[in-house]
């Protein structure tokens, strides 16, 4: 979610907070406390612009009137006060009893106050033609309410109004020639079990709710028409706080915890946990009130003297995924189902599914390499069972701190890997999935590579109709300044309802074969797949062996082990693809070539083929001064993109034989991603995501919030996200970049 803190202000005043408020147009909120005092913020820098004691008893609301750009606060004193810019006060209006709750309904252009067992409306008079804002002689009162109406909405021509009697009421108003009447069109006199303290509307562009909270520790989701859909009952105190913010499509609530619990209305589930907005204010005093400004999308939270403001961030983290290790690399799947998977240091593969109705949340299923017995396949593996001593992952420059290099001296990127448990299972060090094979490809620091596939022994084909990620995505094109805050529809259900039939993306998870081929840690994965014009779906890796060896994947076998060809005796060299280990991989579909990077700081490019003697040699490319830790191929742009830990990113000509530009980062670059709709590159700079424009080259987007090396970066073009691992043990998912006028649209 990308709502950070901005800033707090503590002791404010003497006195308790009371109320909270804002002024638009000023861009101001306010602060009425119990003595009656009002203060006036700079919503930018927090600092007090003005102050003002104009009542005499406790501040209990403010009200912003959009059109006139006045401000209304009521009192327990029983006054009524209309302030304009500068909080110079346009009106005082003695109404005689202490006003609990104001609103207006501005389709009948009337003011309505609560008050205790009754509500008046009043007619809005802007000009004081009658004497004050508000005409006192044409108002209207209603007494079906036994005890304070603590809250009133209105919405349209109707009023909403919700009392401590435990009463919710909707009133409708109609016009005669005297004056505006009030009649009942709906009153539920027990919508809780104790007095109802918030009442709040949701309005969407698919529904509108309300959603009522009380003192029996529960929140409550209505219908338009008073309708009770659905009771949350999992709060552990009295609801003192709630507001919508419009941005995220999200709730937030205050019942007695140390922060605001944040709730996803679609769904009713609490979403905190995958969001990272409090992760570090963990010790922060207990917010009581809160407040969302709709048009600038800051909440505003207050403790009994201190005011903590949240600001919506465009690139700040979406949704958090935690795990147990550190992780190492990162794969999906947007076939039908949007599936993520994870590889971490301790050998654990974990599937994470998000969830239909809530697009924040993500259910997870951990799978350990010892609960498996696969079948291993591969020439190397008669080899390695002589071998006793388990071969350790050779470090990389960056962990050493001996050789790091004079390029980053100065920088601290030689921090110790958190530690872990010691097992026997040698961790995940690169992972891909091939959609054509519906398979999940994961290589260790063993040099093994594990093939994980769906247990489709109890699957069904998708039922016709059954909603998927091609549907969402034409909703999420309809209005893009929703994003990343789309709903999916309830036709999402189908897929585990309709029919009995299960997708297979549903059922279990199993490793069924074990491809041994190398002897040390496999860092580089390519799938090349039939689309490429080939008969079958190949399999290419490399790693720390610095060798490459091709594989079938239909039939799990090892076609081919790289030699070279020139080399026609036998050389201990001979099978050795570089002079260093080989850090990354990837395949050209259109010029059928493959290029893989090396720790001897340049980038080898092959034709590809199933036999070394179709794997020619096309290019060296040379002029990274460090390890060249990624490369990828710009398929809307026809360029080959490498990173380094040296701090730059080079983009190379088509063929490969000219460096056309150099892209300083001021910082190691550990992984590189397209995005496939708009051309960016986004590269992870130690723990941060910088996301550059590729023709001006400048940085147009910078994600912060992981706290340790980002290891891998994905693009998710479903849902128009990115999605990260790091060291930190997270994963965290990124409203992806949007570039207007995207003149690759079309292409993407």
């Amino acid at each position: 979610m990308a709502m950070q803190k901005h800033f707090d202000i503590r002791d404010c005043h003497q006195r308790s907070i009371t109320a909270l408020g804002f002024h638009t147009a000023r861009r101001e909120f306010l602060t009425g406390f119990e003595d009656g005092m009002i203060k006036w913020w700079d919503l930018d820098s927090g600092h007090l612009s003005q102050s003002a004691a104009e009542h005499s008893g406790m501040v209990t609301n403010f009200l912003y009137w959009t059109e006139t750009k006045l401000v209304f606060s009521s009192s327990n004193d029983g006054t009524l006060i209309v302030w304009t810019s500068g909080a110079v006060v346009l009106d005082k209006i003695r109404l005689g009893s202490p006003i609990f709750s104001i609103s207006i309904n501005l389709r009948r252009r009337l003011l309505v106050c609560g008050f205790k067992k009754h509500f008046t409306i009043y007619p809005l008079d802007e000009q004081k033609t009658c004497g004050h804002v508000i005409n006192l002689k044409k108002s209207s009162s209603d007494y079906q309410h036994t005890d304070i109406v603590s809250c009133i909405v209105s919405l349209d021509s109707q009023i909403y109004t919700v009392g401590y009697d435990r009463k919710l009421l909707i009133f409708d108003t109609y016009q005669t020639p005297d004056k505006i009447c009030l009649r009942v069109v709906h009153s539920n006199p027990r919508a809780h079990d104790a007095g109802i303290t918030h009442l709040l509307l949701v309005r969407e562009r698919e529904s509108t709710r309300f959603l009522t909270g009380s003192f029996d520790r529960t929140v409550c989701v209505w219908s338009q028409d008073g309708k009770l859909i659905q009771r949350l009952q999992q709060f552990t105190g009295e609801i003192t706080g709630m507001c919508y913010v419009p941005s995220l499509k999200t709730v937030w609530i205050t019942c007695g915890n140390g922060q605001p619990l944040v709730l996803d209305p679609r769904s009713g589930d609490i979403i905190s946990n995958f969001l990272d907005t409090f992760l570090s204010y963990e010790d922060s005093p207990q917010i009581k009130k809160l407040l969302c400004l709709p048009e600038t999308s800051h909440v505003i939270g207050s403790t009994r003297n201190q005011v903590v403001v949240w600001k919506y961030h465009n690139a700040g983290c979406v949704t958090i995924l935690h795990a147990k290790h550190p992780l190492e690399c990162l794969s999906y799947t947007g076939k039908k189902l949007l599936l993520l998977f994870t590889g971490d240091s301790s050998g654990i593969v974990e599937k994470w599914k998000r969830n239909d109705l809530s697009p924040f949340t993500y259910s997870k299923e951990s799978y350990n390499m010892e609960d498996t017995r696969p079948e291993r396949r591969g020439l190397r593996y008669l080899l390695r069972k002589q071998i006793t001593e388990q071969i350790k992952r050779p470090q990389s420059r960056i962990q050493r701190p001996g050789t790091a290099g004079v390029l980053r001296k100065g920088i601290i990127l030689n921090n110790q890997r958190p530690p872990t448990s010691q097992k026997t299972f040698c961790g995940y060090t690169k992972s891909l999935f091939s959609n054509e094979m519906d398979m999940l490809v994961m290589a260790t620091e063993s040099g093994d590579i594990y093939l994980w596939e769906f247990d489709d022994s109890i699957s069904g084909p998708f039922q016709e109709g059954s909603f998927s990620l091609d549907d969402e995505q034409h909703l999420m094109e309809e209005d893009e300044t929703l994003l990343p805050q789309f709903a999916m529809t309830e036709n999402s259900l189908n897929l585990e309802k309709s029919g009995g039939l299960i997708n297979k993306h549903l059922a279990g998870f199993t490793c069924k074969k074990v491809l041994a081929g190398h002897v040390k840690a496999v860092t580089a994965l390519v799938v090349v797949g039939k689309e490429s014009g080939f008969s079958t779906v190949y399999l290419l890796s490399g790693g720390w062996d610095r060798r490459l060896c091709v594989w079938d994947l239909l039939t799990c076998t090892l076609i081919e082990s790289f030699s070279r060809p020139e080399m026609d005796h036998w050389n201990e060299q001979r099978e050795t693809a570089c002079d260093g280990v080989i850090m990354d991989m990837c395949f050209c579909p259109k010029r059928k070539e493959f290029a893989y990077s090396s720790s001897d700081g340049n980038i080898y490019i092959r034709q590809f083929g199933a036999v070394s003697s179709e794997m020619i040699l096309v290019n060296i490319l040379r002029g990274h001064e460090a390890e060249v830790t990624s490369v990828v191929w710009h398929n809307l742009r026809d360029k080959w993109i490498t990173g380094s830990e040296d701090g730059t990113i080079r983009i190379w000509s088509e063929e490969g034989a000219q460096c056309e530009r150099i892209l300083h980062t001021k910082g190691v670059i550990m992984c590189i991603c397209i995005d496939q709709i708009n051309g960016c590159i986004a590269a992870g700079v130690h723990d941060t995501i910088r996301v550059y424009d590729p023709d001006t080259l400048l940085q147009v987007q910078c994600n912060v919030g992981h706290t340790d090396v980002i290891r891998c970066i994905v693009h998710i073009p479903e849902i128009k996200q990115y999605a990260s691992v790091s060291w930190d043990r997270t994963v965290r998912l990124w409203k992806a970049y949007y570039k207007a006028n995207n003149q690759y649209g079309s292409k993407a």
